[in-house]
């Protein structure tokens, strides 16, 4: 783990680290829209219990298919702009890390719901990794329910790193909320350790009938 991480105590022996990406590793314009334009032409849609509804976001898996709720993300070759990145990741953070998944925000109405990822298929104990560009926004974790949730936000800015250890993730949901002031373009590259060909993530909690506009 490099040195000038940050370690965030949320309890109970659960941490959360940050850091940021070396500056030869950060995208500038050019780079973000070599990544942009790969982003799928449609949305996934994943089965929900009212109904088939399509992600609020773009999702594209590299390096190892990506199961969940009911669908897979059939994974593509790591393209080349994006192997620096998990080359770094293996070596600086840990050499287990194997597959990206990448999701493209566009706007006020993208977004990630609450969600923990599941285990199945990760290696154990390996942590979850996320690295963020572009757009600004808040990375939240929360636990509990109702009136005993507790919250915890940390900025997601341009070229910074979130590292969600195993046991981290089984205690804690995370999330990319929805707000109208999101009107820019935020992706964000998450490195998983998987033993054989993906994770079946949790159904996250999708917000319905809420508008947004810039």
């Amino acid at each position: 783990m490099p040195s000038d991480f940050t370690t965030h105590d949320l309890g109970d022996g659960h941490p959360f680290l940050t850091g940021t990406l070396p500056a030869d590793l950060v995208w500038d314009a050019t780079k973000f829209e070599q990544v942009w334009v790969l982003h799928p032409a449609e949305r996934h849609v994943i089965h929900m219990p009212g109904g088939p509804v399509q992600t609020p976001r773009w999702q594209q898996a590299y390096g190892a298919d990506y199961h969940y709720t009911g669908r897979t993300n059939t994974a593509l070759p790591v393209p080349p702009v994006l192997e620096p990145l998990r080359e770094w990741v293996r070596q600086s953070i840990d050499p287990r890390l194997n597959a990206l998944l990448l999701n493209w925000y566009d706007g006020p109405g993208h977004y990630i719901g609450p969600h923990h990822d599941s285990t199945k298929d990760m290696v154990p104990d390996s942590p979850i990794v996320t690295l963020s560009f572009g757009e600004t926004r808040v990375f939240r974790l929360t636990r509990g329910r109702g009136g005993e949730k507790e919250l915890r936000d940390f900025e997601a800015s341009n070229g910074v790193v979130f590292v969600l250890p195993f046991a981290t993730n089984l205690a804690w949901k995370h999330a990319v909320p929805k707000s109208a002031r999101y009107c820019g373009r935020r992706i964000s590259v998450t490195l998983r350790a998987f033993t054989s060909g993906g994770v079946d993530e949790v159904v996250e909690e999708i917000a319905q009938n809420h508008s947004t506009t810039c």
